[in-house]
Protein backbone atom coordinates (compact mmCIF):
# COMPACT_ATOMS: atom_id res chain seq x y z
CA UNK A 1 0.00 0.00 0.00
CA UNK A 2 2.81 2.42 0.87
CA UNK A 3 4.50 1.74 -2.47
CA UNK A 4 1.26 2.53 -4.30
CA UNK A 5 0.84 5.79 -2.37
CA UNK A 6 4.45 6.75 -3.17
CA UNK A 7 3.82 6.14 -6.87
CA UNK A 8 0.73 8.37 -6.78
CA UNK A 9 2.73 11.15 -5.12
CA UNK A 10 5.58 10.95 -7.65
CA UNK A 11 3.37 10.52 -10.73
CA UNK A 12 3.22 14.24 -11.52
CA UNK A 13 0.52 15.88 -13.60
CA UNK A 14 -0.21 16.39 -17.28
CA UNK A 15 -1.62 19.75 -18.30
CA UNK A 16 -2.32 20.60 -21.95
CA UNK A 17 -0.24 17.60 -22.99
CA UNK A 18 2.82 18.68 -20.99
CA UNK A 19 4.08 16.56 -18.06
CA UNK A 20 5.12 18.24 -14.82
CA UNK A 21 6.77 16.53 -11.86
CA UNK A 22 5.54 16.93 -8.30
CA UNK A 23 8.65 17.34 -6.12
CA UNK A 24 6.63 17.68 -2.91
CA UNK A 25 3.08 17.35 -1.66
CA UNK A 26 0.18 15.79 -3.51
CA UNK A 27 -0.76 16.82 -7.04
CA UNK A 28 -3.78 19.12 -7.02
CA UNK A 29 -6.75 17.17 -8.29
CA UNK A 30 -4.96 13.86 -7.76
CA UNK A 31 -7.12 10.94 -6.63
CA UNK A 32 -4.87 10.17 -3.68
CA UNK A 33 -4.99 13.69 -2.21
CA UNK A 34 -8.44 13.50 -0.53
CA UNK A 35 -7.71 9.99 0.75
CA UNK A 36 -4.46 11.07 2.40
CA UNK A 37 -6.10 14.23 3.75
CA UNK A 38 -8.84 12.17 5.38
CA UNK A 39 -6.39 9.77 7.01
CA UNK A 40 -4.02 12.49 8.22
CA UNK A 41 -6.63 14.96 9.41
CA UNK A 42 -8.60 12.28 11.23
CA UNK A 43 -5.87 12.33 13.87
CA UNK A 44 -4.71 15.93 13.52
CA UNK A 45 -8.17 17.51 13.58
CA UNK A 46 -11.13 15.16 14.16
CA UNK A 47 -9.90 13.28 17.21
CA UNK A 48 -8.53 16.50 18.75
CA UNK A 49 -11.77 18.40 18.10
CA UNK A 50 -14.00 15.78 19.72
CA UNK A 51 -11.68 14.83 22.60
CA UNK A 52 -10.29 18.26 23.52
CA UNK A 53 -12.03 21.21 21.86
CA UNK A 54 -15.61 20.23 22.65
CA UNK A 55 -14.72 19.64 26.31
CA UNK A 56 -13.25 23.14 26.52
CA UNK A 57 -16.29 24.88 25.01
CA UNK A 58 -19.00 26.38 27.19
CA UNK A 59 -21.68 25.85 24.54
CA UNK A 60 -22.27 23.43 21.72
CA UNK A 61 -19.56 22.84 19.12
CA UNK A 62 -19.79 20.86 15.89
CA UNK A 63 -17.49 20.17 12.97
CA UNK A 64 -18.15 18.99 9.42
CA UNK A 65 -15.14 17.94 7.36
CA UNK A 66 -14.57 16.71 3.81
CA UNK A 67 -10.95 15.93 2.87
CA UNK A 68 -8.99 19.06 3.79
CA UNK A 69 -12.00 21.40 4.08
CA UNK A 70 -14.00 21.80 7.26
CA UNK A 71 -16.56 24.04 8.92
CA UNK A 72 -16.84 24.44 12.67
CA UNK A 73 -19.94 25.81 14.36
CA UNK A 74 -20.01 27.18 17.89
CA UNK A 75 -22.86 28.31 20.07
CA UNK A 76 -20.75 31.09 21.59
CA UNK A 77 -18.39 33.49 19.85
CA UNK A 78 -15.92 33.20 22.73
CA UNK A 79 -15.55 29.46 22.02
CA UNK A 80 -15.03 30.12 18.31
CA UNK A 81 -12.29 32.67 18.99
CA UNK A 82 -10.52 30.31 21.41
CA UNK A 83 -10.75 27.49 18.86
CA UNK A 84 -9.28 29.58 16.04
CA UNK A 85 -6.19 30.38 18.12
CA UNK A 86 -5.86 26.79 19.37
CA UNK A 87 -6.29 25.49 15.80
CA UNK A 88 -3.35 27.51 14.53
CA UNK A 89 -1.13 26.08 17.27
CA UNK A 90 -2.40 22.55 16.66
CA UNK A 91 -1.80 22.68 12.91
CA UNK A 92 1.69 24.15 13.38
CA UNK A 93 2.67 21.00 15.32
CA UNK A 94 1.97 18.97 12.17
CA UNK A 95 3.59 21.41 9.70
CA UNK A 96 0.20 22.59 8.48
CA UNK A 97 -1.24 26.09 8.31
CA UNK A 98 -4.54 27.82 7.80
CA UNK A 99 -5.20 29.40 4.40
CA UNK A 100 -6.02 32.87 5.74
CA UNK A 101 -7.73 33.96 2.51
CA UNK A 102 -10.23 31.07 2.87
CA UNK A 103 -10.81 31.32 6.63
CA UNK A 104 -13.32 33.36 8.55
Amino acid sequence: MLRLIARFLKAGIVEAGVSYGTPEGTPQGGVVSPILANVYLHYVLDVWFYSTVRKHCKGEAHMVRYADDFVCCFQYEEDARWFYNALQSRLKKFNLEIAEEKSQ
